[in-house]
């Protein structure tokens, strides 16, 4: 009859996704080899600080740098850590800036929703991510 059925909505993301930045700082843009045309830029945040969802390429997080109105070209991106799945975008290269040198600062936008959470406690010796709330 007149019997609605229970409905139990988590929207989650939907709601805080888009109100967390984190602030990560490049710490070495490299090749494999000098002929090498793929660059690897690694900073001081990956999967293990914070950004699991990353696992599978799963969530593409928008990156904002100072030197967005320079010229970019596909990069990998990686976190700090020695572990090899420490990889945030290698299957899809991310295009980021050639000009981003060691020190920059990179914005990485839509990380309300789980990054506190699933960063890990002292993994390879690394501080949790520090969250602040405004």
């Amino acid at each position: 009859g007149n019997r609605l059925p229970e409905t139990i909505i988590e929207p989650g993301r939907g709601m805080v996704g888009n109100a967390g930045v984190i602030e990560a700082e490049v710490v070495l843009v490299s090749r494999k080899s000098d002929d090498d045309p793929v660059r690897w830029v690694y900073l001081d945040i990956g999967k293990f600080g914070g950004l699991a969802e990353t696992m599978d390429e799963a969530i593409r997080y928008p990156f904002v740098t100072a030197k967005d109105g320079d010229e970019k070209a596909p990069c990998v991106i990686a976190g700090p850590t020695c572990d090899s799945a420490d990889v945030l975008y290698e299957k899809t290269p991310y295009d980021l800036p050639i000009t981003l040198t060691v020190g920059d600062e990179v914005l990485i936008g839509a990380t309300g929703a789980y990054t506190t959470t699933y960063a890990a406690v002292a993994f390879n010796g690394f501080e949790p991510l520090r969250a602040y709330v405004i």
